[in-house]
């Protein structure tokens, strides 16, 4: 009982951490197609 709590926090934690990236990758993204905007006008 007590192995399968921990299990679902550590899969809990990867989701997050997984999660946090993606963010952080699509706001980077946005940015740098922010400026390939500007940069061409």
């Amino acid at each position: 009982m007590k192995k399968a709590k921990k299990q679902t926090k550590n899969n809990r934690g990867i989701t997050l951490i997984a999660l946090v990236i993606t963010i952080v990758l699509n706001c980077s993204y946005l940015a740098m197609d922010q400026m390939n905007k500007i940069e061409k006008i």
